[in-house]
Formats: C-alpha cells, structure tokens, sequence
C-alpha cells in the first residue's frame, strides 16, 4: 500500500490524535461494507485514530457523530458513511453497493461533498486517491477540492482543533458572500447543520 506509506510519512510527527478508534468501530463498519472497506483507513484507525490530519486540512472523524447529515444528503448508494471532513467543512464520503447486481460499476468509491456550493463528486473507486492528496499540493487542492479559500487564509486564521473547520459567516447558503474576510473558525457540526436545515437538501437527487 504504497499511497498509505506516503500518507503516514507525511503526518507521522505532526497529525494530532483525538481518540482511539474502538474494535467494535472497526468491526461494525468492516461487516457494514462487506469486504468493500478500504484497508487503508482501517489501517489509519487502528493505529493513529480519529484526528487531525495533514496540517490541519483533513479530519478523520466517528462516522456516527455525522450520521445526522444524512438528514439533507441523498445517498445514491447503500451503504454510504462520512469518514472525514476538509478544513472548509467538507465532507468525505465512502460509498458501499449493497444493490450490485444492479448496479454492479457502482460503489467501492469515495467521494466529496462540498456544501459550501451544495455539489458532490466522485473522486475515486478507491480511498487512496484522496490519501494521496497533499496541503501543499495547490493543484489537487484547486482543482479536486475547491480549496483556494484554505489555501488562501490557512496562515491568517487561528489553527484547527478537532471539530473545528474554516466556514463562511453567514454561510453561503444563507446569502453570505464567498469572501474570504468571511471566513471563520467554526464548529463543523453546527457548520454543516445549519446549511442543511436552510437548504432542506445539501444534496437532492430529486433535482
């Protein structure tokens, strides 16, 4: 697991561990996906947790403290869980297939949901593509994920702690501008809660 290598070399004198991921964590989620889990991030759990990652940019976070997003995102796949969020609030998701007889090109895959402008893409059929993702990278971070605004006050703005992500105030959804005077720590739940409960849906396939 080459990328995974990578990965761990990049954070492993300054990621800030929040909490030890429990066995019956991982096992859930393991049997959840049924074979479909990605090693690498099963990996990540068992050894580094939940916590602080990449400078800052990325949170691998309890799938189930962001069960409630799924109030205002429409999964196209089953089963689908939030493993992560970015320094701007955005969430990483990791999509199963249970209905691969169906659909059987669908699932095993990652992806992104920006709720700062309520899109969501599929950015890879396996989570290393984003474990290959680097802060210092700007085109990955320009061109994947939408993150000048980070890349633009990610040294002016106080740093991160666990929970924590840079959101617009007002949130855009609620008429705020994309500015990046606009910016400001947050609480990542409230973040995305309140962008839900103005929008109804972050995410609506019915659209």
């Amino acid at each position: 697991m080459e990328t995974l290598s990578k990965f761990i070399d990049r954070n492993k004198h300054n990621y800030k561990k929040q909490a030890t991921v429990s066995e019956e964590t991982i096992n859930k989620y393991s049997n959840l996906f049924k074979g479909q889990f990605p090693e690498e991030l099963i990996w990540i759990w068992k050894n580094m947790g939940f916590g602080l990652f990449e400078d800052g940019y990325l949170q691998i976070v309890n799938p189930q403290e962001y069960d409630f997003a799924f109030d205002y995102i429409d999964k196209l796949l089953e089963p689908t869980i939030i493993w992560g969020i970015t320094a701007l609030g955005d969430l990483l998701l990791w999509e199963g297939n249970d209905n691969w007889t169906i659909a059987p090109d669908e699932g095993d895959r990652a992806a992104f949901v920006d709720i700062r402008h309520l899109k969501k893409n599929i950015i890879g059929s396996k989570l290393r593509v984003y474990l290959n993702i680097k802060v210092n990278s700007e085109f990955d971070l320009l061109n994947s994920y939408r993150g000048k605004p980070y890349l633009d006050i990610k040294d002016k703005l106080p740093a991160l702690e666990y929970g924590q992500c840079y959101g617009y105030v007002p949130a855009l959804a609620l008429g705020g501008k994309a500015s990046n005077k606009n910016l400001q720590v947050v609480d990542a739940k409230s973040y995305i809660d309140i962008i839900g409960q103005a929008v109804g849906k972050i995410i609506n396939l019915g659209d």
